[in-house]
């Protein structure tokens, strides 16, 4: 029996690379699954309730869940069986579904008091009188679901975004979308936070490709470190907190001399980060861990 699963879509990453090296050197049996490789039997059976490749399986003692904004219903599913038999996963399937529904997770945080830019969900057809009343132009245009930036368009004036609206409803997508404000105080500017185990690890300021709003790494930005606050440790903390997260990459926005939250991931990507900050990001999971399993 592995101690360890580590959940993932891909079978070769740089992250996933990391976190196996990362248990290797701690001797922690760890086997890399992928969720579409298991069945799922529901019944009373722990024995008989899962099975991987084709085969009964045994339990392993934590799951580390790396499927992020790519959840989809069957890697719920797995995750869910395991929980059923009382099986750690790290994230919870209710806390990736928290942060992976962009909206529910701005609701969630906003009642929790949190600062975020002002949201709006829309549907076809869409008023751009309520949105520049609600949110104003320039503003920030998010499919609900989606990471490294894409899915996400900036539009500048009323113009550009009922042009944006009038392209999507004539493909006939007709997707129901949310709608930000512009939080323009660092353009192109963000920092993204590591928080694990309700302790905040590093933060990395992340500036995009000139000319581009969204700074990503992933998209072709860069990175540096940055000096943890303790107004943003607070909020970062608080943030995976509200979500449930225990692992969390919290995105913050420059806002006036404070922050606001973007949006949190439940898998974010590490390679960038332990790049630009020389954190070592996977030691720290993997000891966060070890210690849940001790």
């Amino acid at each position: 029996m592995s101690t360890v699963w580590v959940l993932s879509q891909h079978r070769e990453s740089y992250e996933n690379t990391r976190l196996l090296a990362a248990f290797a050197a701690k001797s922690i049996d760890t086997k890399l699954v992928h969720p579409d490789d298991f069945d799922i039997i529901v019944n009373r059976s722990r024995s008989k309730s899962i099975r991987y490749q084709g085969t009964s399986i045994s339990m392993p003692k934590i799951v580390l869940t790396r499927t992020g904004s790519g959840t989809n219903y069957f890697s719920s599913a797995v995750m869910r069986q395991l929980e059923k038999f009382s099986v750690p996963t790290i994230n919870s399937s209710d806390a990736i579904a928290n942060v992976k529904d962009k909206l529910l997770a701005h609701q969630i945080l906003a009642q929790n008091n949190i600062p975020t830019p002002k949201t709006m969900l829309v549907k076809f057809p869409v008023s751009s009188k309520v949105v520049e009343q609600e949110i104003g132009f320039p503003c920030v245009v998010k499919v609900l679901q989606g990471s490294h930036g894409k899915g996400v368009h900036l539009c500048q004036t009323k113009e550009l975004f009922e042009n944006l609206m009038d392209l999507v409803d004539n493909l006939g997508v007709k997707k129901t979308m949310i709608v930000q404000e512009f939080v323009n105080a660092a353009a192109g500017t963000d920092l993204r936070v590591w928080v694990i185990g309700g302790k905040t690890i590093g933060a990395m300021k992340r500036i995009g490709p000139e000319g581009d709003f969204r700074a990503n790494i992933t998209g072709g930005g860069s990175g540096e470190p940055f000096d943890i606050t303790p107004e943003m440790d607070l909020l970062c903390r608080e943030t995976a907190k509200c979500l449930g997260l225990d692992i969390a990459g919290i995105d913050l926005l420059f806002d006036d001399g404070g922050y606001k939250v973007c949006e949190a991931n439940s898998a974010p990507g590490f390679e960038g980060f332990e790049k630009y900050c020389g954190v070592d990001i996977a030691g720290a999971i993997v000891e966060y861990i070890s210690f849940k399993i001790s």
